[in-house]
């Protein structure tokens, strides 16, 4: 069976020669913002877009995001997700504090319908029954910069990029010898040390870092006493060996370790409330690559190898069987990428995949401490070609199909294409994207107890279009952007209690199907500023509407949970002559509900942020801010509780 389905842009934004702002610290190559905006006389940002090779930013037409290493540095956070609060079209849902099962939403999308890539390498776990990515152990450490990319991706990303892709590429080795330590403390027990080494011995390059952070946290339930504490210890390595100018080798790790306490529903009120449970995550990157690179670079080539583990364990010490839950999902994944530079104006990209996913889950009880465990896999290949021709100075496009064959599903096709158009000697850029995008069972979905093996994937059509107007030079920089996005066959968990339909026959406790369909549309506006070399403003604004379009339910029509309508923040910075770095962030989420029935309201809230740093010389730097400096009481999740104010001193050196 053939069936259409999503596509994608995979984007690695590198700029050459940037004019940074001090302060705000999100930079658009959708809505280029000043951040990223050559300052009159300097080069154009170079941005790797649909194609992956090298295109001015006036010429790219996805929507895009960068979070770069000033900006990292400059935001002092500790889990990535604060990073992407502030990221128009992006929202996040969190059941408790810092560590507690985290879910990101791109546009609206579902949680498990965002693709997260760590240097390239896909991460999600196969366990989950959704197979999505649990953003809580992602802390900020070894970054070089962060990549949101907005819209269906799946051309080049494949499977689950159906909202968008978040990419965290990592530093290289790329200098003589460079080391970085960070030592960091505050409210609720929190510490933090993170520290690294790079450098390069002849033709090897090098990069190891390590940290741990721990904090007693709160309590995940809003009306709860106990603390559930957090403590979190990674390590990342990464090697590039070059042969000669032609060929190089690669080999990445990335392990980390995390504890959180997590409280449940215990008899006999089976309401949200403490327990002692907790939950541990033990999660493995590994990756090894060759990149060979031909006719003077326009032929670049890579080959890789990758295997990602999750392991998790549930652990409630007041029961006689303590371990409640224990899972392992397994991706090992397979893959070569080509790109040639036909012409000057025509480049071209293709590659192939494939894909293995395992799961082994259990759920021991008093009445079954050793169940046999739930075990299956899933298989895909795919093929994917894209080109991006530029036939005029000012216009660029391009177009890509990608092929998948799906062990349980059958076939898929997928497409995008995109368009911009710089205007007005590059002041007034249009852009405008239209892509399909696909998400494959999971293997839970398929073959749990639960599972349904006749599934079909998920699919989603979306349509883009964006302009972006800069003023006085690039000092001052605005964008909007329309974007509507279809999405049917929706994998949906179905209640088979008391339910007599033909799919609950010998399924007493419920099934999946594809019976859910969703429509979503919404602005994202940008506004980036840079009155003076001292003074920088940026600020964002999003709109979305979510709503369920099964028609014939009782929910049709309603808007889906945990999709606020609207999104917003503001930054405004200022850098004095004796190096004083201070900035505040305003964000603000509005209201939305807990559920699809929109009974339950999830209040909106505001939260403010301070930030101070202070260079002491050359290579050592104290820094200090203040979370939620509102001390504002806020949930993501109804029930659910959230950090109220922190005030963090620390300490980086850099050598």
């Amino acid at each position: 069976m053939t069936r259409k389905l999503c596509l994608s842009a995979r984007t690695l934004l590198v700029p050459v020669s940037v004019a940074l702002s001090p302060f705000a610290f999100v930079t658009s190559a959708a809505a280029q913002s000043a951040l990223a905006a050559p300052a009159a006389g300097q080069a154009e940002t170079i941005v790797i877009t649909a194609t992956r090779t090298p295109t001015r930013a006036s010429r790219v037409g996805s929507s895009v995001t960068v979070i770069d290493t000033p900006a990292i540095a400059r935001a002092q956070s500790i889990p990535v997700i604060d990073l992407l609060r502030d990221v128009p079209g992006v929202a996040f849902s969190r059941t408790g504090g810092v560590g507690s099962l985290t879910t990101v939403r791109i546009r609206g999308a579902e949680s498990d319908q965002t693709v997260l890539l760590i240097d390239g390498v896909k991460l999600n776990d196969p366990s989950g029954p959704g197979g999505g990515f649990n953003f809580a152990n992602l802390l900020v450490g070894n970054l070089e910069r962060i990549e949101v990319l907005r819209g269906p991706q799946s051309t080049l990303y494949g499977s689950q990029a159906m909202g968008g892709v978040v990419q965290i590429i990592t530093r290289s080795g790329d200098v003589p010898f460079g080391a970085s330590v960070t030592l960091e403390g505050g409210d609720l027990n929190t510490k933090r040390a993170r520290g690294s080494v790079r450098g390069q011995f002849g033709d090897l390059s090098y990069v190891l870092a390590a940290g741990q952070f721990e904090t007693d946290g709160v309590s995940s339930a809003k009306a709860g006493k106990e603390r559930d504490g957090y403590k979190n210890t990674l390590a990342q390595s990464r090697l590039d060996y070059a042969f000669n100018d032609h060929l190089s080798l690669e080999a990445r790790v990335f392990w980390s370790d995390s504890e959180v306490g997590i409280d449940g529903f215990p008899a006999p009120s089976f309401v949200l409330a403490d327990t002692l449970e907790r939950s541990k995550t033990e999660e493995l990157i590994v990756y090894t690559g060759a990149n060979l690179t031909l006719l003077d670079g326009r032929s670049r080539t890579r080959f890789g190898i990758s295997e990602t583990q999750t392991d998790r364990t549930n652990l409630n010490p007041t029961l006689a069987v303590q371990n409640t839950f224990v899972g392992n999902g397994t991706n090992r994944r397979a893959e070569f990428q080509s790109s040639l530079d036909v012409t000057p104006q025509f480049q071209i990209v293709g590659g192939g995949e494939f894909e293995q996913s395992r799961l082994r889950t259990a759920s021991p009880s008093v009445s079954n401490p050793n169940p046999n465990p739930l075990r299956a896999k899933s298989e895909l290949s795919a093929l994917y070609l894209q080109g991006q021709a530029s036939p005029a100075s000012w216009l660029t496009a391009t177009l890509g199909v990608r092929w998948t064959d799906h062990d349980s599903f059958g076939e898929a096709l997928n497409t995008r294409a995109t368009l911009a158009a710089s205007l007005n000697q590059g002041n007034t850029i249009v852009r405008a994207a239209l892509a399909d995008g696909f998400k494959s069972p999971t293997p839970f979905q398929l073959f749990s107890n639960f599972g349904n093996a006749k599934l079909q994937p998920e699919e989603a059509s979306s349509v883009e279009i964006g302009v972006e107007q800069a003023w006085f030079s690039r000092r001052l920089i605005g964008s909007i952007t329309y974007f509507q996005r279809d999405t049917v066959n929706q994998i949906d968990f179905v209640s088979c209690f008391g339910n007599t339909a033909a799919i609950c026959v010998g399924r007493p406790s419920g099934t999946y199907d594809n019976i859910a369909r969703t429509k979503a549309d919404g602005t994202e506006f940008t506004l980036e500023a840079k009155p003076t070399p001292q003074l920088s403003l940026s600020a964002g604004f999003a709109t979305l509407d979510a709503r369920n379009k099964v028609r014939g339910t009782a929910n049709f029509n309603r808007l889906l949970p945990r999709r606020a309508k609207e999104t917003g923040f503001t930054t405004i910075g200022y850098v004095f002559d004796f190096g004083l770095d201070v900035s505040a962030t305003y964000s603000r989420i509005g209201d939305s509900f807990n559920n699809a029935s929109n009974t339950v309201v999830i209040k909106g809230y505001d939260l403010v942020t301070l930030r101070a740093s202070q260079k002491v010389n050359a290579q050592w730097t104290v820094f200090a801010r203040v979370e939620n400096a509102g001390d504002e009481i806020y949930e993501t999740i109804t029930g659910y509780g959230s950090p109220r104010r922190q005030t963090l001193v620390g300490l980086r050196a850099t050598f």
